[in-house]
């Protein structure tokens, strides 16, 4: 499926969000925009004995570095990769899972968060989910890293919609916070899905992604994923969440 680019095959939503990665950084929240100046852009994936090779072409070249690709980026790459593989083949085609019913729902959003490994019993509640808009002002962005580094401090654990603004600023602070009181394996995971990636592209601290099939799914997954919720300034989408 991966390489069929027809009505059925994930080539299209492959692509799409892997050009989302290879953009983080980028100044613009316009997603047409994106995918109109990275038209020519594909992606070549090449079977191989132990697994699949990615080869990009005419990719952003803000992803590379010496003509090697950032890891961030390509950890991020290889998440979509393996989210968008796992819900095709387990949750959307396994049949498994009743889609129209709330109970199966959840246990198909509990399973996607466990494939992606964010799931971990032998550790401490310590999760914060922070919520709030991606194109927020300066002294809100100011505050909402300050709010990521008094959690860091106490050794919490920082999930956002893993883009700009008010998702990015708490993860920034709590990078300090963790640092101060010597935490090595600091969590910063970022929850999104294909609708949006464009516009929200995964920001550079990230170190766990997760690609969920929708919107309605990726805000379950906020709520039973976190132990605790802040909620930051934002516009209608953080209103949405908000009333979920």
């Amino acid at each position: 499926k991966l390489l069929d680019s027809g009505q059925r095959g994930l080539y299209p939503l492959f692509r799409q969000c892997a050009l989302a990665v290879l953009n983080s950084g980028a100044e613009t929240d316009n997603a047409k925009e994106i995918f109109d100046r990275y038209r020519d852009f594909e992606v070549h994936i090449k079977r191989q004995p132990w697994g699949i090779h990615l080869e990009m072409h005419h990719a952003p070249g803000s992803a590379f570095v010496d003509g090697q690709m950032i890891r961030g980026i390509k950890e991020h790459l290889f998440a979509v990769l393996r989210d968008i593989v796992f819900t095709s083949n387990e949750i959307l085609a396994g049949g498994r899972f009743d889609l129209t019913e709330s109970a199966s729902i959840t246990n198909a959003v509990f399973h996607i968060l466990r494939n992606a490994q964010l799931l971990e019993f032998n550790t401490h509640p310590n999760l914060v989910v922070c919520w709030g808009g991606h194109s927020i002002g300066n002294e809100e962005y100011k505050y909402s890293k300050r709010v990521g580094y008094e959690l860091g401090l106490r050794g919490l654990d920082v999930c956002t919609g893993c883009g700009p603004g008010a998702m990015k600023g708490p993860m920034k602070g709590a990078t300090i916070g963790h640092a101060k009181q010597r935490i090595e394996r600091g969590r910063y995971i970022g929850i999104t899905e294909p609708g949006i990636i464009a516009a929200e592209p995964p920001n550079p601290i990230v170190n766990h992604l997760v690609i969920m099939p929708d919107i309605e799914k990726r805000l379950e997954a906020f709520v039973r994923f976190a132990h605790g919720i802040v909620v930051l300034p934002g516009g209608v989408g953080t209103i949405e969440e908000i009333l979920y």
